[in-house]
């Protein structure tokens, strides 16, 4: 067996020199880093946090400065009404203006105050997102390595049926050249030999497409070959977590309340359209214009102007109280996409929180079995050297063992899925 494990261990360490190692934690890191996914979600954040200003809100006034400059010549000619001609060739003309205006909305039905809540709410639910989207990427990326990591081991317990039906073959092959065996045993060898050479085939193809997927979450080229650890730890100790905590941590949840408590600020902003809106307007101004011919060759005028409105919409072929109806449904439907939400975030827990029950169970039953197999393989091995044991009977032990290895990578994978899963719905994949 000392030989069997290290002629294995060969296989999966010949080019490690040629390769990079990857652990968990590093394929985490660069997720976190360079996966598209969490990177324009960062921009969706920094999009909200620069849209969240009180002037954008409509706090702020509006404050303007202009100036102008108007030049030109012409031949004039003017014939006045007590007889008198005035008539000027290329008469020039200056002119120039300048002003600063204000303007600023006093009073908009409390739109202004709503605004703000709203971009306040959308600063929050982008922030959620984010959140939202790293557990998401994170429980993908470690459920992707995870997967490469079964394929790699399922090709570790295929290897060693590859060892083993070779071992048996050159021993059936011994066995029938010199009489003490039936030439059935040694092509039965020969067939499961080739069978498992198949099956290690496969698996290499199954393996390359799981690494492939893992690449893509890390942001890396796909062909990229990494050199994974050999296993993964698990947490064997989760305690399940209460309703209202579970409310109060979950990332997709808390985007539902606030996509909700957003559409009620709309529906309250598209009610203010039907308020009056008061707004004051200010200016200080200054024109200036001179020519050499016309009826006035200088004017100037500066000084401050100002003026309030007041607006009050009468009939708009009741589009605001249609939009106000639109906005209100809207608020409606969000609000039961919330409770939607709550309910199924529930029902997802109680889901995952059985699954990870049942895998941790199953994990340890296979820890235990895979003893009972190694051992029952063994005393076949030594059985069948001797002439004891038939071809059949090594060959079911054989079998056994290398399912029972199959079974605990399979469980030991489960297990990791079903954790993963749980802490994504709590919260606690990152903190």
């Amino acid at each position: 067996m000392k030989r069997l494990l290290a002629a294995i261990l060969f296989l999966y360490t010949a080019d490690v020199a040629a390769q990079q190692r990857l652990s968990l934690n590093d394929a985490i890191a660069k997720a976190l880093e360079y996966n598209f996914d969490i990177r324009i979600a960062k921009v969706a954040v920094q999009l909200a946090e620069r849209n969240n200003t009180l002037g954008n809100a409509g706090f702020s006034p509006d404050i303007n400065a202009n100036a102008g400059l108007t030049t030109g010549s012409a031949n004039t000619r003017i014939e006045f009404a007590d007889g008198r001609v005035q008539q000027v060739a290329n008469a020039a003309s200056l002119g120039y203006n300048g002003s600063v205006s204000l303007g600023w909305t006093l009073f908009d039905g409390g739109r202004m105050f709503l605004n703000k809540q709203l971009l306040n709410t959308q600063e929050a639910v982008a922030n959620a997102q984010l959140k939202e989207r790293v557990q998401s990427i994170v429980s993908q990326t470690i459920q992707a390595y995870a997967a490469a990591l079964l394929q790699k081991q399922q090709s570790i317990a295929i290897d060693t049926a590859l060892v083993l039906a070779k071992t048996r073959m050159i021993l059936s092959q011994v066995k029938y050249e010199t009489g003490t065996s039936a030439k059935v045993d040694y092509l039965q060898a020969r067939v499961d030999y080739n069978t498992r050479q198949s099956d290690s085939l496969s698996r290499e193809a199954l393996q390359v497409s799981s690494l492939a997927t893992l690449n893509t979450l890390m942001g890396e080229d796909a062909d990229k070959v990494y050199v994974l650890d050999d296993s993964l730890q698990h947490n064997a100790a989760l305690q399940p977590t209460d309703k209202e905590r579970l409310q109060q941590v979950s990332p997709s949840l808390l985007i539902a309340k606030q996509n909700a408590e957003a559409s009620a600020l709309n529906a309250k902003i598209a009610k203010t359209f039907m308020l009056p809106a008061l707004s004051v307007n200010g200016a200080y101004s200054y024109n200036r214009t001179q020519s050499q011919a016309g009826f006035a060759l200088f004017n100037q005028s500066y000084g401050p102007s100002g003026s309030a409105n007041l607006s009050l919409p009468l009939f708009q072929g009741g589009n605001i109280r249609r939009q106000a109806k639109i906005a209100s449904l809207q608020a409606t439907r969000d609000q039961l996409l919330y409770d939607w939400q709550n309910t199924e975030l529930s029902r997802q827990y109680r889901t995952a929180w059985r699954n990870y029950e049942m895998a941790l169970a199953a994990y340890k039953l296979e820890q235990e079995n895979i003893g009972y197999a190694k051992e029952n393989l063994d005393i076949q091995k030594a059985r069948f050297r001797v002439g004891i044991a038939n071809t059949l009977e090594t060959r079911e032990a054989e079998n056994s063992y290398v399912q029972a290895m199959l079974r605990l990578y399979n469980a030991a994978f489960n297990l990791k899925v079903c954790e993963v899963r749980v802490l994504e719905l709590e919260g606690k994949l990152v903190k």
